[in-house]
């Protein structure tokens, strides 16, 4: 019997295009894990509507062909950072920044200073930082993940992700604040746009097919309090290359091997307040890509992008009519989810900082159990003259880049 395919042999690697129309260099490659993975060629189907003696139908063509993928796999730092820059159109660059300062001090919510501002050293609310420099009583405040849940000129408020409270140290010591790794958000202007090439690879049969010109078309995420945090790529491109025996990527660069996020280790913030009720959270970006199909071409030779579109979920625990009233009063709040791989002080680390969103419903569950809200919302651009928050719908801070 001939040999099958088999999923787990089965290898994905993407690269990175220098522009539209020119294949990733074969150097660029890179293995991409994935609970599961699929890639394929779709095309419209058009048939015979004629009325033929036969009575039976004459004929069916096919047209606009074009290439549809997904990845759905596990979040976590590094691995899919690539591409959520390519959804929100725009690099990863470094974030906030304060250098040794004599003038913070630490209390109960946080940190205080009385010179300079937080802000105009880019600190946001919904990012993490990390402190170094206190010295005595504060020295517990160092080198831990400190989830930034509102930020002024004066105040840095939040809380540790690993539990621990934050000790109080007046000022004197040259204290350090620093967002580690970089952060994206889909910009005002001058916009990324990035096409990629795709190679699923099936060795164990020597057939290897390779997808050009794709763009990344849509992210999904969703946690839960007792399970791995799932992270989903959608693709939308033009072209499936001739299937080959040989693999065009042929010595990709390895995955990230940085730890899992789930929700036993994430904190959420909403209207810059930590929430210890929230018991699940999804949300979902749409860069609206459209491959549009011409005349005289067999597979589709333009592709289109929308505006960026957010949508999402949260469920609280009902303890009041709060988020109820959110939704009532249409109510525009913040929210910001930070996501770590483990319990220590300094585990890898993902934000995800949303400043303006609208609820757009709040069901209540019922039966013999806590009652549930359950709140369905839209992310907007935020364009406030609020400081903490980007004027943007979404912005992603990875701690490892």
């Amino acid at each position: 019997m001939s040999t099958t395919a088999n999923g787990i042999d089965t290898l994905i690697v993407i690269g990175k295009q220098s522009a539209e129309g020119i294949k990733a260099l074969a150097a660029n490659g890179r293995f991409y894990p994935r609970v599961t993975g699929t890639f394929d060629t779709d095309a419209d189907k058009y048939s015979s509507n004629e009325i033929d003696p036969s009575q039976q139908m004459t004929d069916t063509r096919l047209g606009n062909f074009r290439v549809t993928g997904d990845i759905k796999g596990e979040a976590s730092c590094g691995t899919y950072s690539l591409l959520m820059a390519a959804l929100l159109r725009r690099d990863f660059t470094v974030g906030g920044v304060t250098t040794a300062q004599i003038t913070v001090s630490s209390g109960a919510t946080g940190l205080a200073r009385s010179a300079g501002s937080w802000l105009t050293d880019g600190h946001r609310a919904g990012t993490v930082v990390r402190i170094t420099g206190f010295a005595t009583t504060g020295a517990a405040n160092n080198a831990k993940n400190f989830f930034v849940t509102s930020v002024t000129a004066l105040n840095l408020n939040g809380q540790f992700m690993d539990g621990s409270a934050m000790t109080v140290k007046a000022a004197g010591d040259s204290v350090t604040v620093t967002a580690p790794g970089k952060r994206t958000f889909t910009p005002l202007t001058g916009h990324t746009k990035d096409w990629f090439t795709v190679e699923v690879q099936d060795p164990t049969i020597s057939v290897n097919r390779a997808f050009i010109d794709l763009m990344v078309s849509k992210m999904d995420m969703a946690v839960q309090p007792n399970g791995m945090t799932s992270c989903d790529i959608s693709f939308m491109g033009k072209l499936e290359g001739p299937t080959t025996p040989a693999a065009y990527f042929t010595t990709p660069a390895a995955a990230p091997t940085n730890g899992k996020f789930s929700g036993a280790t994430a904190l959420l913030s909403v209207n810059g307040i930590p929430s210890q009720i929230c018991t699940g959270m999804s949300l979902s970006i749409d860069g609206q890509v459209k491959i549009d199909p011409v005349i005289g071409n067999k597979y589709a030779t333009a592709a289109s992008r929308g505006k960026v579109m957010g949508t999402g979920q949260f469920t609280v625990l009902m303890q009041d009519s709060v988020y109820i009233d959110y939704f009532k009063a249409e109510t525009e709040v913040s929210v910001a989810y930070g996501m770590a791989s483990d319990s220590s002080p300094l585990a890898n680390v993902m934000t995800l900082a949303m400043g303006r969103i609208k609820i757009t419903s709040a069901k209540v569950s019922d039966g013999e159990t806590n009652k549930i809200i359950t709140c369905s919302f839209d992310i907007l651009r935020y364009v406030g003259a609020d400081a903490q928050h980007e004027g943007t719908t979404l912005a992603v801070q990875d701690s490892t880049l």
